[in-house]
């Protein structure tokens, strides 16, 4: 359980960081790791996350989670710590890059437009920059220390292949725009946001365009990109959702409800194609395989930083 959270939290920099979750916490420090704090609204914000995103287990809000969590929280702390003892930094140019790439995801058209966004859920610019760096950092970090013991043996390729790819790969390209639902919401809010969403629906039939919809009304929703998606693979949707968009015509455009709140997707186009070889997709699959094992073994790194930290836990 705790190395899949790891995988959670450690995984994208291209979908908005866990901060992107609106939450009043009286806040209060929960642990310190060595000269570190973590505050009871990160631990919140994190678990918040983790629940919200689909990709990952949808644990019970209870203490049991509540505590692997914060053990997450305690090694991003003591990686931090490890990646200034290694000098590790990163320039204008890197964060700027990471930071259009989420704008470019997300809808936003630019830095003023996600800002305005992230103060609607109680986040600044420089916090999510903050984030962001920690993260690049971590990676370089991950990298430095146990990626070049990672080997992704050919059977094992191989397994992966015949579970994810051997099969036709059909792709569908839609445009999202994202209508949150901050948790614990009240019914008029909620409805709010349903008119907001059937107002943008409307303008969109009638000709209004997308992209200028969705820089001017998306915001981020998490675990969830917006914007202009591209073409998305078959295999990395819920097969019910892609029948769904496969059943759309070009250009038409549907509203859909989902537990995090609203989405309106504009169907672009279907590309119904064929198998690829084990060969043709060889490096993606060694690709995907080398970023777990480099998480796992990083995980276990962590465990020998941990003997040696000063961590007190105050939860």
């Amino acid at each position: 359980m705790r190395l899949r959270l790891l995988l959670v939290l450690f995984a994208c920099l291209a979908l908005l960081p866990p901060g992107m979750v609106a939450a009043k916490i009286v806040d209060r420090i929960v642990a310190q790791v060595n000269e570190e704090i973590i505050t009871l609204s990160e631990l919140e914000q994190a678990m918040k996350y983790v629940q919200a995103n689909p990709g990952a287990p949808q644990p019970k809000d209870n203490d049991a989670f509540r505590r692997q969590m914060l053990d997450v929280l305690i090694d991003r702390k003591l990686a931090k710590e490890e990646a200034k003892r290694y000098g590790m930094t990163v320039s204008d140019k890197e964060l700027q890059k990471a930071l259009d790439d989420i704008k470019q995801r997300n809808g936003f058209a630019d830095d003023e437009a996600l800002a305005n966004a992230l103060a609607k859920d109680g986040m600044t610019l420089e916090q999510l920059r903050q984030q962001i760096s920690e993260q690049i950092i971590q990676d370089r970090l991950m990298s430095v220390t146990v990626k070049a013991r990672v080997k992704v043996p050919e059977a094992e390729a191989r397994r992966y292949y015949e579970e994810h790819f051997k099969g036709a790969e059909n792709r569908v390209h839609i445009k999202v725009i994202s209508l949150p639902v901050p948790p614990g919401s009240s019914d008029l809010q909620q409805e709010e946001i349903r008119s907001q969403a059937e107002r943008i629906l409307l303008e969109a039939k009638r000709g209004a365009d997308f992209n200028k919809l969705a820089q001017e009304q998306s915001k981020p929703m998490p675990g969830i990109p917006s914007g202009d998606l591209g073409y998305v693979r078959q295999g990395d949707l819920d097969p019910r959702f892609f029948e769904f968009l496969a059943s759309l015509r070009p250009g038409e455009v549907v509203p859909l409800k989902t537990p995090q709140g609203f989405q309106i997707i504009k169907m672009m186009d279907l590309k119904m194609g064929q198998a690829r070889s084990f060969e043709e997709v060889r490096g993606q699959i060694e690709q995907i395989l080398g970023r777990e094992e480099t998480a796992k073994l990083f995980s276990e790194h962590l465990k020998g930083i941990r003997q040696r930290a000063h961590i007190k836990i105050l939860l």
